[in-house]
Parts: structure tokens; sequence; C-alpha cells
């Protein structure tokens, strides 16, 4: 488990150069995916020998399988021309930010029904137990995505070019 929150902060770090578009961001992404995907691979070998199943951490590792082969597809020369990270600038990537708060900020909200399943013992969902702050932090979440998708500028030029019109 500590091995998986380490990779799990790898990748967060990993996320923020992408979206600021340093120039190592890909390879780091990358690095961290691999080691997700083999960590992972392992949790789930271990789970399936010692409790006979390994949901929910299938679930991560396909969904961590999926990011990495998008990635290694992003590499392709034609491809890559488009969506080389080290290019972008900084306002370039704020909607994808946004975009990418939005979601998350709409899991966390629904977490607790989404995975409940997996992760109710004896009758207890044990995904529900942090009710308060998962509500908390994925209505930040969704406010924060708004915020860097639809920007103040964005609203300004709008309000004023209306404003001209009439």
């Amino acid at each position: 488990m500590l091995g998986t929150i380490a990779i799990g902060i790898w990748g967060i770090w990993a996320a923020i150069k992408l979206i600021k578009g340093t120039t190592d961001s890909y390879w780091m992404s990358l690095y961290a995916l691999i080691t997700g995907v083999l960590v992972g691979g392992f949790h789930i070998y271990m789970s399936r020998m010692l409790r006979g199943k390994s949901m929910p951490v299938d679930a991560v590792v396909y969904t961590t399988i999926l990011t990495l082969a998008i990635f290694l597809l992003f590499k392709i020369p034609a491809i890559w021309q488009g969506v080389d990270f080290a290019k972008a600038r900084p306002g370039d990537n704020k909607k994808a930010g946004g975009a990418a708060a939005i979601v998350v900020g709409l899991f966390t909200l629904n977490v607790q029904y989404a995975m409940g399943s997996t992760h109710t013992w004896g009758g207890v969902n044990y995904a529900d137990a942090f009710n308060t702050s998962m509500t908390v932090i994925g209505m930040g979440l969704l406010v924060l995505g708004a915020g860097l998708f639809v920007s103040l500028r964005t609203v300004k030029e709008t309000v004023l070019r209306l404003q001209v019109q009439q």
C-alpha cells in the first residue's frame, strides 16, 4: 500500500508537470504509469493468491494500462506534433485542467455508490466512510474545474461583447 501511495503522489507530480508544460513531463508520466502497472499487477497477483479476489485493484490497474497505451500512442510522430507537452504554454492547459478537475470532482461525489459493492464487508460500506470530506472535496473540485474551464477573462470578454452589440 505504501508503494501505491508513493506512485499516486508521483502521478500527481507528473500531472502537475504536464499542466505546466515542463520538458520532462512526458517521460516522468510514462515512468510513473509503467511503475503503477508493475506494482498494480503484483498487487493483483498477491490479492488473488491470498484472498481469492483482487477487486477493486483490477479497475485501477486496467485504467493505468489504458492511460499508458494512450501515452504511448502520443509518441507516434504524426500525433506527437500536435500534443508535445513541452511546447504548451501554461494558459493553453487551463481548460484541460478544468475538465480533469470536473471529472475527478464528479467521481469523488459518487465514489461511495460506484465502489460500494467492492468495499462492503459485513454490511458496512467502507467507501462511504468519509462522506462529509468527500462531498467538500468533490464540490471544491467542481468549482475549481469550472473556474479553470470557464475563466473569468472569457466571461468578461463575453459580457463586453454583448454590451457592445446592444
